[in-house]
C-alpha cells in the first residue's frame, strides 16, 4: 500500500512534533564543555581504569571548567570539581540526585544489590540506612567508642610494641578486627585475625569490581551476556568467583552471631584445618553487637524474616564501607609523620601537656587537643581515602547555570578536586596541619572541613558511620603518637631509607604504596608499663 501525500506528511509532522518535544530540554539548553568523542564509543576509552580522580582533575583544568561531561556508549557523565557545584546539586536538589548506577558487573553479574552504598534511591534503601543510623546513633556511641579503645590497647598498641616492622599488619587487624566485632560481636585474635584475613580478600576482589570502567563489560554491557569460556570474557569467571565467596562469607560471619562458635570450612581450607575458630566471649555469648540488636529489636514482628535478612545484608556493608577508608587514612598518618617529624614531635608535645606521662589518650582529651585534630582534618585533605566517591544518578533531567543536566547520568563529585583545590587551600600538595589552625592555637572555623565536607560524600548519599570513623581515627592517631616515634628504616649502609608520598591502587580506595618505618618506644615514656596490663593476650 502507497502513502499519499497527504498522508507522508502528516506523519512526517508527527515525528518532528514527537523529537520537538522529547528532545525539546537538549535543544534549548547546552550541555556541559567536554571533550571532542569518539564515533559510538564516545569517551569509554579516554577515562583511565585507576586513579580517576587525578586524570579528572587534569582534564578539568584543561577545559577550563569545574563542571563537565563526558559520555560512555550511551552513559551520560557529569563530573564536578567544585565543592558549590557539588553542594548546589547533591545536596540542595538532593531529590534528583540520589540514586545509584546500575553496573553490570558489579550489580547484574555479581549481583550485590543489597549492599546500601550501591543500591538505588528507594524505599528499600531508606529502609536499609534507617536500620544503619538506629544502631549507630549517638546513644550508641559511648559504647562503640569502649570498644574502640580495647582494640587500641590490647590490639594495636602491644602489636606495635612486639613486632612494629609489621605495622602494616597491624593496622589491618585493627581496623578490620574493631568493625567485625563491632558488626558480629565476637572476640578477635590479636595477631592476622583469620575472619579479618578472609573478609578483606572477599570484599577486596569486589572492591576492584566497583571501580567504575575497570572491566570491559562495564564499558560495553552487551558482553555480559556473553559466556565465560568465550576469548576476552574472563570477567565472567571473576564475577561468579567473588559472587560465591561474598555470599559465603555473608552467611558465615553472620551465623556466627547466632551459634556463637562456628568452624567455617572455607576459611579452614584457606589457613589450615584448625586455624580458623570463631571463638564467643567468655560466657559463651557474643557480645552487644550490631546484628543481635538489630535481630532483637525486630524479633516478634510480623516481618522479621525480612528484616533479619536486612540485617544481614548491612552487616556485610557494614564491614565493606568501614575497613577500607578507616585503613587508608591509618596508613596516610602513619606516612605521613615518618615525612614529617616536625609535625610529630608537635603533636607529640601537645599530648604530653594534656595527658601526661602516666596514663594514654582518651576521647575526654580531644576537646583540649586542637592539633591532633588539625592533623586529622590534613590526612583526610591530603589523601582523601575515597578519592572520586561512588556516582550518584539523575533520577530527572536538571539545567544548573544554563547546562543541561539529563535523566540517567551518572554524576560524579571528585572530592580530591574539592580538597585539593588551590583556591581554598594554599599549597595543597603540602602537608601542614597548620591551614586548620588559628594564630592562637584553636582550630579554625572559616575554612572548609573535610571532617564534614567531601570526604565522606555528598548529599542524601554521605556516609551514616562518619562520626564514628572520625571517632576511631582520633583515639589511634593520639594513642601511638603518645607512645611512639616514628622514623624512617635504614638501609644495610646505615642510611635512611627515602619513602615517597605516593598513592595507588586499582580500586576506588586510594592507599599509601607500601613502605617502611621504624615505630619505637618514645624516650622517657614507660611503654611497657603503660600496657603491661594489656600484652601477652590472644583475643581482643
Amino acid at each position: 500500500m502507497s502513502l499519499s501525500l497527504r498522508d507522508a506528511l502528516i506523519i512526517t509532522v508527527c515525528v518532528v512534533v514527537h523529537l520537538a518535544y522529547r528532545y525539546r530540554n537538549k535543544s534549548k539548553y547546552p550541555l556541559p564543555p567536554g571533550i571532542s568523542k569518539w564515533p559510538i564509543v564516545g569517551n569509554a576509552f579516554q577515562i583511565p581504569a585507576s586513579q580517576q580522580h587525578l586524570f579528572f582533575k587534569d582534564l578539568g583544568e584543561q577545559i577550563g571548567s569545574k563542571i563537565f561531561y563526558l559520555k560512555a556508549f550511551s552513559q551520560d557523565m557529569i563530573v564536578i570539581n567544585d565543592v558549590k557545584i557539588a553542594q548546589d546539586l547533591l545536596d540542595k536538589r538532593s531529590s534528583l540526585y540520589s540514586s545509584r548506577a546500575r553496573t553490570p558487573m558489579l550489580n547484574d553479574l555479581i549481583g550485590i544489590n543489597y549492599f546500601f552504598p550501591f543500591m538505588q534511591y528507594g524505599d528499600e534503601w531508606r529502609s536499609h540506612r534507617r536500620i544503619f543510623q538506629q544502631y549507630f546513633s549517638p546513644k550508641n556511641m559511648q559504647k562503640e567508642e569502649e570498644r574502640t579503645v580495647d582494640f587500641i590497647r590490647k590490639g594495636l598498641l602491644p602489636n606495635l610494641y612486639e613486632t612494629p616492622e609489621k605495622f602494616l599488619e597491624h593496622l589491618l587487624n585493627f581496623v578490620g578486627g574493631l568493625i567485625t566485632a563491632t558488626t558480629y560481636g565476637v572476640q578477635i585474635h590479636r595477631v592476622n585475625d583469620p575472619l579479618v584475613e578472609y573478609q578483606e580478600h572477599v570484599y577486596g576482589a569486589g572492591e576492584k569490581a566497583a571501580t567504575p570502567g575497570q572491566f570491559l563489560v562495564d564499558v560495553i554491557p552487551q558482553l555480559k551476556y556473553v559466556p565465560g569460556w568465550f576469548p576476552g570474557a574472563g570477567f565472567q569467571n571473576v564475577a561468579r568467583e567473588i559472587k560465591e565467596m561474598t555470599e559465603e562469607v555473608m552467611d558465615k560471619t553472620y551465623d556466627m552471631t547466632l551459634k556463637g562458635i562456628v568452624r567455617c570450612p572455607v576459611l579452614s581450607e584457606k589457613f589450615g584445618a584448625d586455624a580458623f575458630v570463631c571463638h564467643p566471649q567468655d560466657d559463651g555469648s557474643t557480645s552487644d553487637c550490631f546484628v543481635s540488636w538489630s535481630l532483637e529489636n525486630n524479633s516478634g514482628q510480623a516481618n522479621y524474616d525480612s528484616q533479619a535478612l536486612r540485617t544481614k545484608q548491612i552487616a556485610a556493608a557494614i564491614y565493606k564501607a568501614g575497613s577500607d577508608t578507616r585503613l587508608a587514612s591509618s596508613t596516610t598518618f602513619v606516612m605521613a609523620m615518618l615525612l614529617h617529624p616536625d609535625v610529630q614531635r608537635k603533636a607529640q608535645a601537645e599530648l604530653d601537656s594534656v595527658v601526661g606521662h602516666d596514663r594514654l589518650p582518651d576521647f575526654s582529651d580531644r576537646p583540649h587537643l586542637p592539633y591532633i585534630n588539625a592533623i586529622l582534618k590534613e590526612v583526610l585533605r591530603y589523601n582523601p581515602p575515597l578519592p572520586f566517591g561512588l556516582p550518584h544518578l539523575t533520577s530527572g533531567e536538571d539545567v544548573y547555570e544554563g547546562y543541561y543536566i539529563p535523566k540517567g547520568a551518572m554524576v560524579f563529585a571528585n572530592s580530591y578536586a574539592v580538597l585539593q583545590d588551590e583556591g581554598t587551600f594554599l599549597n595543597p600538595r603540602s602537608f601542614k596541619p597548620e591551614r586548620f589552625m588559628n594564630a592562637d592555637g584553636t582550630l579554625r572555623t572559616d575554612i572548609l572541613d573535610p571532617e564534614s565536607v567531601a570526604t565522606f560524600g555528598f548529599g542524601r548519599r554521605i556516609c551514616p558511620g562518619a562520626q564514628l570513623a572520625l571517632s576511631t581515627l582520633y583515639l589511634m592517631f593520639s594513642s601511638v603518637l603518645a607512645l611512639y616515634d616514628i622514623t624512617p628504616e635504614q638501609d644495610s649502609a646505615g642510611k635512611p631509607i627515602h619513602v615517597s608520598p605516593e598513592f595507588g591502587g586499582h580500586s576506588i580506595i586510594s592507599q599509601p604504596i607500601p613502605f617502611r618505618c621504624k615505630i619505637t618506644p618514645r624516650k622517657g615514656k614507660n611503654v611497657e608499663g603503660l600496657l603491661k596490663d594489656y600484652l601477652g593476650h590472644e583475643f581482643i
